[in-house]
């Protein structure tokens, strides 16, 4: 017969096994507030309020780690900045716990950050906390149905939210993140989906990133992605310019002009991660330059820093960096100047957007550099990578030459 202890020594190995071919995924859900009763948003918007209190008297006290987390009164500065007791009434103690804890990790962060020799701060007071670690499953948190959850210390009321279709079923779900965000309430869930099998499709692709075009492929597919500000977004802007510092109006405007913003990233990021998800499902290797778009955003060519601004390039460079399947180059690399054809280097001035070359050699000016992109990849693959894989040798630079006379057209 196993103790207690034992079964839960147990349940850890069989759990970190398990893990093993899971992938750790986290999906956002929204409360939906048109179905939420005043009760419900007053005991949202007390949580973080009180999570708010929590954090700075921690902050305030001699030893922060001496905090009990079961502690039901705490010393606030009002607006006449004088010290009063409130009493914590909506943070449970599993939320105050992992709000103590969290507070204790990044102190001792920043204390390893400093012995490495880094520069680091301190932690400041806040005017507002906007997320609420939920530790436990089923717990802290909990799926209800399709549509709704449960929060500890909504008691049997269930929460009504948008997005948990997103979940798969076969997952397994951990702790939850609950965040506000401009005046709406959001739960991050963090759960672990069995991991997905690759399907090679055997194709390579180059990349290059430029102004006019903002994504050229090795295939000669070109993609621009122009995100400007709406005359709406400009409008309210220019009304909260207006507004008293202060005041209850200017705090609506800031709030309203917040969530246009939100609204606007929200585009981008869903654009973005179909690209790099489109791009990372067909091909077998990427191939990018290490592009200094900081630069490009401070040059002194006219529009140029606006059209990045308003572009994805920094946003699909730095996701693309990221997976497996990318393989990234030197900068200093010359793909525009280079010719595939003779191996002689080439100067082209902006303007000119078809590339020539003595030899006889002619091409898209955007299109020419992918190709060189990609040959270079595939260069680096067969000189360096090849010899640690010998079985994959063929494969690969029957690939290369391939591309290669794709470019001596």
């Amino acid at each position: 017969m196993l103790t207690k202890n034992e079964k839960i020594k147990q349940s850890i190995l069989q759990t970190r096994e398990r893990r093993k071919s899971q992938d750790c995924k986290v999906f956002e859900v929204k409360f939906d507030k048109s179905h939420l009763s005043k009760e419900k948003l007053n005991h949202l918007k007390m949580l973080f309020i009180e999570a708010k209190w929590l954090y700075n008297y921690q902050l305030s006290l001699e030893d922060i780690f001496d905090l009990s987390y079961k502690i039901k009164e705490v010393e606030v500065l009002n607006r006449e900045r004088q010290k009063e007791k409130r009493e914590i009434k909506y943070l449970s103690s599993q939320m105050r716990q992992a709000l103590v804890g969290r507070t204790i990790q990044n102190i001792l962060n920043l204390s390893k950050a400093k012995k490495k020799g880094c520069k680091v701060g301190g932690l400041r007071f806040k005017n507002q906390i906007n997320s609420i670690p939920l530790s436990q499953f089923g717990t802290t948190h909990r799926i209800e149905s399709e549509n709704y959850v449960g929060i500890q210390g909504f008691g049997k009321k269930r929460l009504k939210v948008i997005g948990l279709n997103q979940i798969p079923r076969n997952s397994d779900i951990a702790n939850a993140v609950l965040v506000s965000r401009n005046g709406d309430y959001y739960l991050k869930i963090i759960c672990f989906a069995p991991k997905e099998k690759r399907i090679e499709t055997g194709k390579f692709i180059g990349l290059d990133f430029g102004i006019k075009d903002n994504i050229v492929d090795s295939d000669g597919n070109k993609y621009n992605f122009q995100f400007l500000e709406s005359k709406s977004l400009k409008k309210t802007s220019r009304t909260l310019n207006k507004k008293k510092n202060g005041s209850k109006n200017r705090y609506k405007q800031k709030l309203l002009l917040n969530k246009q913003y939100e609204k606007l990233s929200n585009k981008k990021k869903d654009v973005k991660n179909k690209f790099v998800s489109k791009l990372v499902k067909e091909n077998d290797l990427i191939v990018i330059q290490d592009e200094s778009i900081a630069k490009w955003k401070s040059s002194h060519m006219k529009g140029w820093g606006r059209k990045i601004h308003h572009s994805l390039i920094g946003g699909i460079i730095s996701d693309l960096k990221k997976k497996s399947v990318t393989l990234v180059i030197d900068k200093w690399f010359s793909s525009t100047q280079l010719c595939p054809n003779c191996g002689s280097l080439n100067k082209h001035s902006l303007d000119q957007r078809m590339y020539s070359c003595s030899c006889g050699y002619l091409e898209d000016r955007d299109v020419h550099a992918a190709r060189n992109i990609l040959n270079e990849g595939l260069l680096k693959l067969g000189t360096e990578h090849i010899k640690a894989m010998p079985v994959e040798k063929q494969k690969y630079v029957s690939l290369k030459q391939e591309a290669c006379g794709v470019n001596h057209r």
